[in-house]
């Protein structure tokens, strides 16, 4: 079987982060900005994520790059282990007066 090859046209536009996001270049931002007000061209500098899950999923997939990653499941996990980080360290500290143990 020989290896996929990588779309490289979305390889020039789209960048894939490490959770799964995609990321790309605002339109109307190249040339002709003189007319534009200051807060826009700010605005249009920054990359853009893409929130359609199915356009993102088909571009990691071209790219071949975390292809089976959503976002969201992993937004979710870090969410969860904040939370129970934070559980843990208030319980920790609710029933004594020390301060919870810290590992060196």
């Amino acid at each position: 079987m020989p290896k996929l090859k990588t779309h490289k046209g979305m390889k020039k536009r789209f960048k894939v982060s490490a959770n799964g996001k995609v990321q790309h270049k605002r339109c109307g931002s190249s040339h002709l900005m003189s007319h534009k007000s200051g807060k826009r061209v700010r605005r249009l500098r920054k990359q853009s994520t893409l929130n359609v899950a199915a356009e993102s999923r088909r571009v990691r997939s071209a790219l071949h790059i975390r292809a089976a990653v959503n976002p969201l499941d992993v937004e979710a996990g870090r969410l969860a282990a904040l939370a129970k980080k934070k559980a843990e360290t208030s319980t920790g500290t609710a029933g004594t007066g020390d301060p919870a143990p810290t590992s060196d």
